[in-house]
């Protein structure tokens, strides 16, 4: 019933001009005949109308143009008790970035903020109360405040300029489920201690620039999907044996260069150990030299002793 209802959540969208009325529409869902149909209804609503305006506060709004000082008034005003709210496309041409954006989680509960132009997330201490964070495509290039979002069950954070990440940054939110850092400029992921994400299920770190990677302190064992393709990761996973063990779902492949032998090893583990997926992704990667391709897996020939 919870699936049905959030899918079946009517979307409102709103459309802001600068000194112009707001268009907004709204999709509504009628039962007709045991089928669920819908019909949107648009308005254009003058300043004052809209403040005396009425949303309930379990459907999304979708804000798709204006200043952070009109989106603030609004957020301030009549949409004071919405708790699901999309704003994305700042950043493209006509539209004005919101370089930093100031979360209240504690009215929030779902933010997706893609292509906003954000530089830099202003979290206060108060924030528990944000489940799910979508920042992807923006200009991040920090994400430690996050820790305070203790709440938060899915953050995907691609397509920004991240660098490093500290997994430190992630050991309170014992809620987290989906972790994405696809297509950032990842050079490492530490942590300085063992971190346990208990109910992480998804971990993306694909298209960055790792050269290592080393899973020691990573405590998942819930994680079913983990793509690392299109790094720069050479030789082997550190720390991997008995890491992850209901983990089906891979993908190793694209740029990275793996030492034969160990790869082969990891391979045949898994298949005697569980079905599994070793996912493919891009184009075919063109191996260095002295190299061989196994699908789109690059390997290289090592004498040296390696262990999963």
């Amino acid at each position: 019933m919870h699936l049905l209802s959030s899918f079946l959540t009517c979307l409102i969208a709103i459309n802001l001009v600068i000194g112009d009325r707001l268009n907004i529409c709204q999709d509504q869902f009628k039962l007709r005949e045991g089928f669920y149909v819908y019909n949107t209804g648009c308005q254009n609503f003058e300043e004052a109308d809209l403040a005396a305006a009425n949303f309930n506060e379990d459907r999304e709004v979708w804000i798709r143009n204006g200043t952070i000082e009109d989106i603030g008034r609004l957020l301030n005003g009549s949409l004071y008790n919405i708790t699901n709210l999309k704003i994305t496309n700042m950043a493209a041409e006509g539209s004005t970035p919101i370089v930093v954006f100031p979360i209240e989680s504690a009215r929030f509960s779902i933010l997706d903020l893609e292509n906003d132009g954000i530089e830099r997330l202003n979290i206060s201490e108060a924030d528990y109360r944000l489940t799910h964070l979508d920042v992807r495509k923006n200009k991040l290039t920090d994400l430690s405040s996050v820790s305070l979002l203790k709440k938060l069950q899915s953050l995907k954070a691609d397509n920004n300029a991240i660098e490093n990440v500290s997994l430190d940054d992630f050991q309170d939110l014992e809620d987290l489920v989906v972790l994405s850092l696809a297509n950032n400029r990842i050079q490492s992921i530490n942590a300085t201690k063992e971190i346990a994400l208990l109910k992480l299920r998804s971990l993306d770190i694909s298209r960055n620039q790792l050269t290592s990677l080393d899973v020691s302190l990573w405590q998942f064992p819930q994680l079913g999907t983990f793509y690392m393709h299109d790094n720069l990761i050479t030789n082997k996973i550190r720390g991997l044996r008995g890491k992850f063990p209901k983990a089906w779902e891979i993908a190793m492949g694209g740029s990275n260069n793996w030492d034969c032998d160990w790869f082969d090893r990891l391979v045949a583990f898994l298949k005697q150990d569980r079905q599994f997926a070793m996912q493919m992704f891009g184009d075919e990667p063109n191996c260095p030299d002295q190299s061989r391709m196994d699908g789109f897996i690059c390997c290289q020939n090592s004498t040296n002793q390696v262990n999963n």
